[in-house]
């Protein structure tokens, strides 16, 4: 399924970076030679410091910020889940404080990479609407919506950076609870299983959607890099197949260095 991040930054005007066989793409800020990206600096290069994440409760409700990413209020869980697709096409409820280890492991991995942190800070039951400027923790919000319009089948996430259209700070992610999901055993490299055996909704994998949305919350966009898990269109409405990934590719590496600089072992 593709996700919406990609489309919105091409409207507020995306800048490709290529050096060689470089095709990362990045968020440009207001200020010429900044980007939306996390830390004290908007300034490439500069470290992102320690960053808050957590899921909204259930009932948080959107805005327009998000418009057909957040209508209404949020979901407290995934209702589409397959947990044995290669078995059966029986889906249950996935709650969304079970989706914290997969999340935990995107962000790792890009820490792992860059000289960024990040922390979980658990539920947050404020009620706050999406883009709330009272807002403050987490600083990264990820909640569960039914998708409207044309993102309504055909978008599994949809991913924000901090600052984007004049937000104040904080960065966002907006799963679609209409599709459907999987947590994949395939090998990385392979090629993930598209439908649940017997058939069903189509599946995104879990594990390479919450690298790719946490990739674009730190400010990196669709990659043109075809070997790149960032890469735009990998998962898409046309089923083009989709490799599996658990970490960031040499391209992503490049792109989350660019903004970050390179990981800083013993840092506090």
């Amino acid at each position: 399924m593709p996700r919406s991040f990609a489309g919105i930054l091409v409207a507020t005007g995306l800048l490709g970076l290529a050096h060689g066989a470089i095709a990362y793409e990045v968020v440009p800020a207001q200020r010429s030679g900044e980007y939306l990206k996390w830390g004290a600096s908007r300034q490439a290069g500069t470290a992102g410091g320690e960053v808050t994440w957590g899921f909204v409760a259930a009932g948080t409700p959107g805005s327009e910020y998000c418009g057909v990413h957040c209508p209404g209020a949020s979901l407290g869980e995934l209702p589409n889940f397959y947990p044995d697709p290669e078995r059966d096409n029986v889906a249950r409820p996935l709650r969304v404080e079970q989706l914290q280890p997969v999340f935990q492991a995107a962000f790792d991995a890009w820490s792992a990479v860059a000289d960024i942190r990040f922390r979980y800070v658990g539920i947050d039951a404020s009620m706050r609407p999406m883009a709330d400027p009272a807002s403050r923790s987490p600083m990264i919000r990820i909640g569960i919506w039914r998708h409207a319009g044309l993102a309504a089948h055909f978008c599994a996430a949809a991913a924000f950076p901090p600052g984007l259209r004049g937000e104040s700070g904080s960065g966002y992610i907006f799963l679609n609870a209409n599709v459907g999901y999987q947590l994949s055993a395939a090998p990385e490299g392979s090629r993930v299983q598209d439908f649940p055996l017997g058939g069903g909704l189509h599946m995104s994998d879990l594990h390479l959607l919450a690298l790719r949305e946490t990739g674009h919350t730190i400010g990196l966009a669709d990659s043109r890099h075809a070997d790149s898990m960032m890469c735009r269109g990998d998962t898409s409405a046309t089923l083009r197949p989709t490799l599996m990934w658990r970490a960031p590719r040499a391209d992503d590496v490049a792109g989350a260095r660019f903004l970050y600089g390179p990981p800083r072992p013993g840092r506090p």
